[in-house]
């Protein structure tokens, strides 16, 4: 398997943003998702912003608004509001369709022609997610599913747009991320304050929790997530994404003695196979028209 340390730098990614549904359980109970959201990407965005003093500008402000929206503010904002709204981690395996919109926009954009192992990994990736899901008897909450299908959409389109777009020449990866991080997370404020009444009281567990979702769940994560799709197709790093609920599950089976029954556990393997089966096979080439701001429209 060609690529394989940037495909296992970039797996990190998904497994620690899997943490982020039992970190918000028991640390952050609050019922306050929106603030929740731009807590845990404002601050660290704020912090790395300011240490790397590399700041965006002209069309790159523009684009770091835009991918900002996508992969941080609205998808922090779809994603919170469907953890709180429906049980047992499963925001992260509906979360998993999203290699199926990456394909779409990737021919959208990229005109990257799906290949047969990209689909065989789609139909895996679905019969695994139902397996998972079969012993959830808990009623499902409409708002929920919706919010997390919206998520897994802004996430994919930010996926191949931030491919498309590529980032400065001369720009540290991490500097990169904060522009995404802070533009993307200021959307947020507002709607906290509208929606939400603004800052909720916090202990000391919900600060530890927010503090960890910042700087493991959002900081290094992002920064290895922004990497991966620097060096992998879009679609390939789309593809490591149900390694997130696969984690969310296992979390939930070690912490809160959640239990996982045999056809659970036969879509766990069918999910493990299909993130190697979609790494497999080395995809054509695509001359990505990078940091050239004539090939971009919005």
């Amino acid at each position: 398997m060609k690529n394989t340390k940037d495909i296992l730098l970039t797996m990190l990614a998904p497994i620690l943003w899997g943490s982020t549904y039992i970190i918000t359980s028991m640390l952050i109970p609050i019922n306050k998702p929106i603030f929740v959201a731009l807590m845990r990407g404002l601050p660290i965005g704020l912090i790395l912003l300011l240490y790397y003093r590399q700041f965006p500008k002209g069309i790159w402000l523009i684009k770091s608004i835009i991918l900002g929206t996508l992969n941080i503010g609205g998808f922090f904002l779809f994603l919170f509001i469907s953890a709180y709204r429906l049980p047992g981690g499963i925001a992260s395996i509906l979360g998993s369709v999203q290699p199926i919109f990456t394909i779409f926009f990737s021919w959208l954009f990229l005109k990257e022609n799906p290949t047969k192992n990209s689909f065989i990994a789609v139909l895996m990736t679905i019969t695994g997610i139902s397996l998972l899901l079969l012993k959830q008897d808990a009623a499902i909450d409409l708002v929920g599913v919706i919010s997390a299908l919206i998520g897994a959409i802004f996430m994919a389109l930010g996926i191949v747009l931030t491919k498309y777009w590529g980032k400065p020449d001369k720009i540290h990866n991490m500097a990169f991320t904060s522009w995404q991080l802070f533009f993307g997370s200021l959307i947020l404020i507002p709607i906290t304050f509208l929606v939400e009444g603004g800052i909720p009281t916090l202990n000391s567990s919900n600060i530890l929790g927010l503090i960890i979702l910042g700087i493991f769940n959002t900081g290094l994560g992002y920064y290895l997530w922004f990497r991966g799709i620097a060096k992998l197709s879009p679609t390939k790093v789309s593809f490591l994404g149900p390694v997130n609920p696969l984690t969310a599950f296992l979390l939930g089976f070690i912490f809160l003695k959640q239990t996982i029954n045999p056809v659970q556990l036969l879509g766990v393997i069918i999910i493990i196979f299909s993130v190697y089966f979609s790494q497999n096979k080395t995809l054509p080439k695509i001359n990505y028209p990078v940091n050239n701001s004539k090939n971009i429209t919005f």
